[in-house]
């Protein structure tokens, strides 16, 4: 099975006027919910159910662990977790830093390179002209009527699928989608990376 991509855009970040050069990105044939994922391992690896949610809970459980006593930790030949940092002001003098000053930025993930490897050597990549890509984005009428008809064949939609869909920015999904959710169209479930956004009954 091929992995889709399209060309799109690059945003003029810095407004020059200059036209930008495209830019390859993958189409995505949706996402797969926590539970889907499960459902996928025990179907072909012949494992049981609980057995496979019990060892992802277990994982993350030791994950999150080790993670707070300040590890780096390896998980099998994906890659490495670890955490990154940052502080609240500008420093210039170590002693002029302050504990409270200084905060959890992010978890990040290296993809281990064998890993890489051999999704490099098995890749097969095909061009496809998504329906979805537009120059400029789209008036939020025609975002609506994109999402309610992704959400008639999905269960959810995280922020990157919604993106993709418009034609949207990152940021500029987040903010429809924030809209959305004040509207009643959308309701959030999940929490940090892990977020998605549902039908709003």
């Amino acid at each position: 099975m091929s992995v889709n991509y399209d060309l799109y855009e690059t945003p003029d970040l810095t407004k020059s006027g200059e036209e930008q050069p495209l830019h390859a990105r993958v189409v995505l044939k949706g996402s797969y919910t926590a539970e889907e994922f499960v459902e996928q391992v025990v179907a072909l690896q012949h494992m049981p159910h609980a057995q496979v949610v019990g060892v992802i809970e277990a994982i993350s459980k030791e994950l999150r662990h080790l993670l707070l006593k300040g590890f780096s930790v390896e998980l099998g030949d994906v890659g490495y977790f670890n955490l990154s940092l940052s502080v609240d002001k500008k420093v210039m003098e170590a002693k002029d830093l302050r504990s409270p000053s200084v905060s959890l930025k992010d978890i990040n993930f290296r993809v281990n390179r064998q890993f890489k490897k051999d999704l490099e050597s098995q890749i097969e990549l095909q061009r496809y002209h998504s329906p979805f890509r537009v120059k400029n984005p789209l008036d939020r009428e025609r975002c609506l009527q994109r999402l309610e008809k992704f959400l008639e064949d999905h269960p959810c939609i995280n922020r990157q699928d919604y993106a993709m869909l418009v034609g949207k920015t990152k940021i500029q999904a987040l903010q429809d989608i924030n809209a959305f959710i004040k509207e009643g169209v959308l309701k959030k479930y999940g929490l940090g990376r892990s977020v998605v956004y549902i039908k709003a009954e």
